[in-house]
């Protein structure tokens, strides 16, 4: 069932391989976009998260969510990647209507992973200009997404930040909350495994410790109203994603002796369990 919905969406793919976010049921196995807003974070991510990561499980032999993932990539670069003002970080905008909306959910983050992983698989070679475009936004992105930590007084992102004006990024009067998300400390587990690059443990301890000093309460760790206010005390409330993703990722990021091998054994789904990757 499953492998029927992406038969579905590879039928209906606009030719730039962006995805809107919501689907009408036309009946008859068939469905139209109900929507014409595309976006990597909210109700959009996991979508693309799958069509790299079902080309891997399946041995690199399923060519169609291969071909979607390129697809979506070429469509991704040419139209949503972005550079802030005035120090040019990279980022992912959403698309409403035609037009861009220059804002970035810390969801958006996963992809500094996924491209990697994308790029590191990819079947011409980790040498191809496409696999080293993909790794270099995979780069910018995740220092990017440092960033929306590093920038604010807590040391935690907020829920979205806002790319307008001239100092980059803000965090929106909207949604200053931090809930425990996992994505960017995914992205520096990635890259962290396949670049070989320290940079990415010394961001995840800092992050770490940032979640430590200011989300820890007396029986387990709670979410942030606002992650530019170090005086307020976290929510009574933990998501079940802090510990199956944000608290596994950070424990993997930090374990050299994992048996978890994300280019020849394992695939992680989107939240952050582990499968094998099937041998035949």
């Amino acid at each position: 069932k499953s492998e029927k919905v992406f038969d579905i969406l590879d039928k209906i793919t606009p030719d730039d391989g962006l995805l809107f976010e919501k689907l009408k049921d036309e009946g008859k196995g068939k469905a139209s976009f109900a929507s014409d807003k595309t976006s990597f974070g909210a109700m959009g991510d996991s979508t693309y998260e799958y069509m790299i990561k079902l080309w891997i499980q399946g041995g690199r032999k399923e060519g169609k969510y291969r071909k979607m993932w390129d697809k979506a990539m070429e469509g991704l670069h040419s139209q949503l990647v972005q550079k802030s003002t005035p120090n040019g970080l990279t980022y992912i905008a959403d698309r409403k209507h035609g037009r861009l909306d220059h804002k970035m959910d810390h969801l958006v983050c996963f992809m500094g992973g996924s491209l990697a992983l994308g790029a590191y698989t990819d079947p011409s070679g980790i040498d191809s200009s496409r696999a080293k475009r993909d790794l270099k936004t995979a780069k910018a992105l995740t220092y990017t997404c440092y960033q929306m930590y590093a920038r604010t007084k807590t040391g935690i992102s907020s829920e979205f930040v806002k790319f307008s004006g001239g100092d980059d990024f803000q965090v929106p009067s909207s949604a200053p909350y931090y809930i425990l998300r996992p994505e960017v400390v995914e992205a520096f587990y990635y890259l962290s495994v396949l670049t070989g690059d320290p940079i990415y443990r010394e961001w995840g301890w800092e992050v770490f410790q940032s979640i430590e000093k200011y989300c820890k309460t007396k029986y387990g760790y709670g979410s942030l109203h606002n992650v530019n206010d170090p005086s307020m005390e976290p929510e009574d409330r933990m998501e079940s994603f802090f510990l199956a993703e944000t608290l596994k990722y950070l424990y993997l990021l930090f374990d050299p002796d994992s048996d978890i091998d994300i280019l020849n054994k394992h695939v992680f789904n989107t939240e952050a369990h582990p499968v094998k990757i099937f041998e035949n």
